[in-house]
């Protein structure tokens, strides 16, 4: 634990590393030190159809998953961490988000 599910727009395919931008999410996760580095899981999802708002705008969007116990400042401060590391990548490209959600107690695996 965290999986960190990387989605972004279709348009960005061709514009944009993918392999790059999940190795960056990986890595700002890694360094936040909140968790061993063997738990962490990244992934991207194409989203190949979408609507965001009146005019067509590509996104970045990247929800972290993980188990209920860390802090609302370490889950603030991871967050933007991974927001930061993306603008760097991709500034002017998409509109960019992370969310930091806890998971409920029924996961399983």
């Amino acid at each position: 634990m965290p999986h960190c599910i990387i989605e972004y727009a279709a348009p960005l395919k061709n514009k944009i590393s993918v392999e790059d931008l999940v190795d960056i999410v990986f890595t700002a996760t890694a360094e936040s030190g909140l968790f061993d580095v063997s738990s962490i899981k990244a992934r991207a999802i194409e989203v190949a159809y979408f609507k965001t708002g009146a005019t067509e705008q590509n996104f970045v969007t990247t929800t972290i998953k993980l188990l209920p116990g860390r802090t609302v400042a370490q889950k603030k401060a991871l967050g933007e961490a991974v927001l930061a590391v993306k603008q760097s990548q991709l500034k002017g490209k998409a509109l960019l988000n992370v969310e930091v959600v806890d998971l409920a107690e029924a996961y399983f695996k």
